[in-house]
């Protein structure tokens, strides 16, 4: 038993890492004994876990896709939105769907997709099917609740301002993890969490979001 759990700690110990080292160095760019090195095995053992670089990737997007299965309801949203229908409320919406102790590992493991999606055709599917896809459908649900609470006009066409949010993550955050953000006008030096407000700010004012 003891064994187990010391391989599962391992194990984790070698995701978490990987999605540091893979963010901030790039997937290509870090190697197997780079992230050997930095967890404190030797590549042999590192295999014994992860047979390659790809597995490691796929077990990340395979965890990704675990925690982010069940997309909330117009109910779970509407208490959160009712007292703060602002972008920040928006982004505490979509971090209902992955535990807050877990929160900082899934951003890194999104802006490892991010990049590789460019270069990656596994992952660029996966990207367009189950992030890009299920944020569109997400980003509606809130739209449609902020005009139940009256906070932005009812002429609003949930699906264009779905389309249009999914449009700018996408733009921004690809902007972001090429390291060429600064092209973007009042994007620089934004971190993801920036990125997404700045996002849903812009959102909500075209969708004619009413002084508090």
């Amino acid at each position: 038993m003891t064994g187990s759990i010391n391989g599962s700690l391992t194990k984790q110990k070698i995701l978490d890492c990987a999605a540091t080292m893979f963010a901030e160095k790039g997937f290509t760019e870090t190697s197997t004994r780079d992230l050997a090195e930095a967890v404190g095995l030797n590549p042999a053992s590192m295999y014994y876990h992860f047979p390659s670089k790809n597995a490691i990737l796929e077990h990340m997007m395979d965890e990704y896709s675990e925690y982010n299965t069940d997309i909330f309801t117009e109910r779970d949203i509407t208490g959160i939105l009712r007292e703060n229908p602002t972008s920040d409320g928006i982004l505490s919406c979509l971090q209902l769907a992955f535990p807050p102790e877990r929160a900082e590992f899934f951003a890194k493991v999104l802006c490892v997709l991010l990049q590789e999606q460019l270069r990656n055709p596994i992952v660029r599917a996966y990207v367009a099917e189950r992030i890009i896809l299920r944020a569109e459908v997400n980003v509606k649900k809130i739209i449609i609740v902020l005009m139940e609470l009256g906070v932005i006009s009812r002429d609003t066409d949930p699906d264009y301002w779905m389309k249009v949010n999914s449009s700018l993550v996408y733009s921004f955050a690809s902007r972001m993890m090429l390291g060429i953000g600064d092209n973007t006008p009042g994007f620089a030096g934004m971190g993801m969490a920036g990125m997404l407000k700045y996002t849903f700010d812009m959102l909500l004012e075209k969708c004619g979001l009413q002084p508090a």
